[in-house]
């Protein structure tokens, strides 16, 4: 996917972590009669400058090209508005759950004077916030200026005034983390070996499409992947007809790739048949473990994607979906009734090796084409009840079995 965005200069992968999003615009002096800055190529200008530039939290911003403020920049982690004679730089504003109104740093300054006070700004947030701190907070909890003011006023007094003579390192730093920006995935896509640790299956090049795990439908002339089912419908809470239910089945140790071939502390996926399998690699507790890929919660194939951590020394790995948490030794769900199946490994040399029942058993229980999420939903575009629905129509008719309406 990388590699086909990049080939058309879709760059993206500075818009990912803890790191600058892309930066929003209206369409400026260029298109609106009521522009008088360009605030298209100033926001172009700022997203280079700051793009990929790691941070506590993510980071906003945003141009507007007059103060009507269509950009809205005003509630984001830095923003800019554009006056007659350049722009006000406003700091420290966030949307979200607690809407935060960013403050006036700046007036009618010209766009090397903004990112001149940004540079600082910025790293003066990187060194002194705490992790997954937003701009917002951070910035409520510095003192006030020497005159009062609050936190804004102590804010200009370091990034304007340099009343703390720490600006000829702020920008130093600044500069060097612009000038050592590299796109992370446009990286990947050129080395062999590191698209080798993005392989869909550590012990093999095939590949199941996306297709095979989970139904995709027609919506608005999109595809998307179908509707989760609501807890304790079919599809949900998947249990095995037994606990161990492999237990009487004749098995082998498989050999399913070398150690050096799973990363350390997080988990990989291997194909066995058509079944998935996750494998982690526990370098923490010198541990090894291989149980099912697919979360029983709502039949997904992305334990291996999960976070492993301790609980009250268990070994766990959390699903990324929705958090539930199993048991790496057993597979017993930590937090409810579930089960994962799991399997023996070993280590002999450099083999990694699973204890595992024939394909056709495995597949039968796990396979993915068995396992599948399909969709119990109706499409009723362009349907009448559609229309109804649409008018304000509370209750949807118990009948919908018209020739209008299609089942997906």
């Amino acid at each position: 996917i990388w590699e086909e965005l990049g080939a058309v200069g879709l760059e993206s992968g500075h818009a990912y972590g803890k790191a600058l999003r892309t930066v929003k615009s209206c369409v400026g002096s260029t298109w609106c009669r009521y522009g008088v800055q360009d605030s298209v190529g100033f926001a172009i200008r700022v997203e280079n400058r700051y793009k990929g530039v790691r941070s506590p939290h993510k980071t906003k911003s945003a141009v507007s090209g007059c103060v009507r403020e269509c950009a809205e920049a005003q509630s984001k982690d830095f923003g800019m508005i554009a006056t007659e004679n350049g722009y006000n730089l406003y700091v420290g504003g966030n949307g979200g759950v607690n809407p935060i109104h960013a403050q006036l740093l700046a007036t009618d300054i010209d766009e090397d004077t903004v990112l001149k006070y940004l540079d600082r700004y910025l790293m003066y947030y990187i060194l002194t916030a705490d992790r997954l701190e937003r701009t917002a907070p951070w910035q409520l909890k510095l003192p006030g200026g020497k005159n009062g003011g609050g936190p804004i006023e102590h804010l200009k007094e370091v990034i304007i005034e340099d009343s703390l003579g720490i600006c000829d390192e702020l920008d130093t730093r600044m500069q060097f983390l612009v000038d050592s920006y590299h796109d992370e995935w446009a990286e990947v896509v050129k080395d062999p070996a590191l698209r080798a640790k993005f392989k869909q299956f550590v012990n093999t090049d095939e590949n199941q499409p996306r297709e095979d795990m989970i139904e995709f439908i027609e919506q608005r002339g999109q595809t998307r992947p179908t509707n989760w089912a609501e807890d304790g419908a079919p599809q949900t809470n998947w249990k095995p007809d037994d606990t161990d239910i492999f237990s009487r089945s004749e098995k082998s140790w498989v050999s399913v790739g070398k150690t050096s071939d799973f990363a350390p502390n997080v988990g990989s996926t291997i194909l066995y048949g058509e079944s998935q399998l996750a494998v982690f690699n526990n370098v923490l507790h010198g541990e090894w473990y291989v149980t099912q890929n697919m979360c029983p919660h709502k039949q997904a194939f992305v334990l291996s994607q999960g976070i492993l951590g301790d609980a009250d020394g268990v070994a766990k790995v959390a699903c990324p979906l929705h958090k539930k948490q199993f048991g790496l030794a057993d597979g017993q769900q930590l937090d409810g009734d579930l089960s994962l199946i799991t399997f023996q490994v070993k280590i002999e040399g450099d083999d990694v090796l699973v204890e595992l029942p024939s394909e056709v058993e495995v597949n039968a229980i796990l396979g993915t084409s068995g396992l599948r999420v399909t969709s119990s939903c109706m499409d009723i575009t362009g349907t009448d009840l559609e229309k109804d629905i649409l008018n304000g129509v509370k209750q949807v008719p118990k009948d919908v079995t018209s020739p209008a309406a299609k089942v997906v």
